[in-house]
């Protein structure tokens, strides 16, 4: 009869072995790439909001009129007034209580309304209580006109200084951006408070009274903002931090700077 070769015991036992370590060796390889492949799916997350954040900050504080920008003591807040447009004046009687400004018009269809801001650096815009001041205390309205046209003042107002560069600003009514706990809200209607370090007190507490969510996953305290003015020469600068956490404990700190793009 012909001989058959067979494995003894030792080297099926043999083959076994090698079989598990090349399987073990497999399913770790495979946890880890994985594993790895997760945490790039985190930290990408991580990192999507934290793009989302920035840019829903610096787009908002980037056109704001020049001198409205302030800080609560703590860093959380940033308030500032958003631009509705800038032109130039053409006459205006300096330091006086003035009825009127000859300016020229941005559209030949469409009017500008909102305060009336010049040299916007000096004095307190968000005292609404004074008419003599960088900023009317009412909003008024830049005309259309192909020419140049009349700004009616709805009262008189002396404006301190003037600019060198003659810009007049046409701004809104303010907006705040902070943080409460894991999230970054907008805060709009809530009027003009004259002490900064009041400001919280005063901000709406739900969307239907003004309170609008911006963002969250913000690591508790985390948001700080600092402010540099401007000058009649230099934009003004904002600093912003903030950490993202996920709830895996995974965290992600930023930090920028914004220009404020307008200088009096």
């Amino acid at each position: 009869m012909p001989k058959f070769a067979a494995f003894t015991l030792v080297e099926m036992v043999m083959t076994l072995m090698i079989a598990s370590i090349i399987a073990i060796i497999s399913v770790k390889f495979i946890g880890q790439t994985t594993r790895s492949m997760l945490d790039t799916g985190e930290r990408q997350r991580l990192a999507d909001t934290a793009d989302i954040i920035s840019e829903q900050i610096s787009r908002r504080i980037r056109y704001a009129l020049p001198g409205s920008l302030r800080v609560t003591n703590d860093g959380s807040c940033i308030e500032y007034m958003p631009l509705v447009a800038t032109t130039a004046y053409i006459d205006l009687e300096n330091n006086a209580q003035v009825s009127e400004i000859k300016a020229v018009p941005l559209s030949a269809t469409e009017s500008f309304s909102g305060y009336i801001s010049i040299y916007p650096l000096v004095g307190n815009l968000y005292n609404k209580n004074n008419n003599n001041g960088p900023q009317t205390v009412n909003i008024e309205t830049l005309p259309a006109g192909t020419a140049p046209v009349i700004i009616s003042l709805s009262q008189p107002h002396r404006f301190n200084r003037a600019s060198s560069q003659n810009r007049l600003f046409i701004s809104a009514d303010p907006e705040a951006i902070c943080q409460d706990g894991e999230w970054l809200y907008l805060y709009r209607g809530y009027g003009f408070v004259n002490n900064v370090n009041q400001l919280t007190a005063a901000l709406p507490g739900s969307f239907a009274t003004g309170r609008q969510v911006l963002a969250n996953s913000l690591q508790v305290s985390s948001l700080v903002f600092s402010y540099s003015p401007s000058s009649q020469r230099r934009n003004a600068l904002v600093a912003v931090s903030f950490t993202i956490a996920d709830a895996t404990g995974n965290t992600l700190s930023l930090a920028q700077e914004v220009q404020v793009r307008n200088v009096p």
